[in-house]
């Protein structure tokens, strides 16, 4: 694996393609237009990003907040993808950063308890 200060392109597509993942599934299997109008998005979805986002956290600590990011970037992508509307462009933007905060803070203490953390600090100086 790459080290913490240059993780590559890697925890961006599996945070990416998890985000994707996630909100496409729950959309298909529950038949919603969006992940979130669904029960399943609270109760399955976001525990499981959270965990996601824990792992790249965890062996990518340096700047965690990429990760959720990235995430939400995946998941922006599966609801313009689904066909929904761009006209709500807007409201989905402060939409999906409300209910990013869970992977957020996950990742903030994920980043904090990694011992990676402590072994990226040693190789900066």
């Amino acid at each position: 694996m790459n080290n913490s200060r240059d993780a590559g392109w890697l925890p961006y597509a599996l945070a990416a393609g998890g985000g994707f993942a996630v909100c496409l599934a729950i959309t298909k299997a529950t038949g919603r237009r969006e992940a979130w109008d669904a029960a399943e998005y609270f109760s399955i979805g976001i525990p499981l990003m959270c965990a996601i986002v824990f792992a790249l956290a965890w062996f990518w600590p340096q700047r965690a907040w990429r990760w959720t990011l990235a995430m939400a970037a995946g998941q922006a992508t599966a609801l313009a993808l689904g066909g929904n509307s761009l006209s709500l462009w807007p409201l989905a933007v402060i939409a999906m950063t409300v209910v990013s905060i869970p992977q957020f803070v996950t990742g903030l203490v994920a980043a904090r308890w990694s011992p990676r953390r402590a072994q990226a600090a040693d190789d900066r100086h």
